[in-house]
């Protein structure tokens, strides 16, 4: 089998070229928010978390460089959607939405175009899209050693 017939090169292409498409609907919606896809994705995250995160926290679950993430959080700070606190007897960091991110995050971001696109599949397909999806994750995670964890430390 010839590599432009490969089904597995085929697929990885047709997942890229939908990813990209998908991206570009999704940044052409935030655009007249003056928001980026990283943003809304760590108001997200931090929607999901009742005590915040940490920076490393962030980094990690969102699979970026933690310079990265810092620079994010910090223009965000800027714009006041996020803040940073400290807990009593905790040397951490944590980022927090404030009213305003929630509030921006939940009543002005619509990201409907997620909607719409999504929309197109069933509940079933959904449901087989993201088994399907999150097996391939793990697998690129584990090849990437990224949820690696020395023996002697479990």
């Amino acid at each position: 089998m010839s590599k432009a017939n490969d089904p597995r090169i085929k697929l990885h292409a047709l997942l890229d070229s939908t990813r990209e498409t998908i991206h570009k609907a999704i940044k052409l919606e935030l655009a007249q928010y003056q928001m980026s896809q990283s943003q809304v994705k760590v108001m997200h995250m931090l929607a999901q978390s009742e005590d915040g995160l940490t920076p490393a926290q962030l980094s990690e679950s969102a699979i970026r460089e933690l310079n990265s993430i810092t620079t994010l959080i910090n223009r965000m700070q800027k714009k006041e959607l996020v803040k940073k606190v400290k807990r009593n007897g905790d040397n951490k960091t944590y980022v927090i939405l404030t009213d305003k991110g929630l509030d921006i995050y939940t009543n002005t971001v619509t990201e409907r175009s997620i909607t719409l696109i999504f929309d197109t599949l069933s509940d079933e397909e959904k449901d087989q899209l993201t088994s399907l999806l999150s097996k391939l994750q793990n697998k690129a995670r584990n090849l990437l050693g990224l949820d690696f964890k020395p023996p002697f430390l479990q």
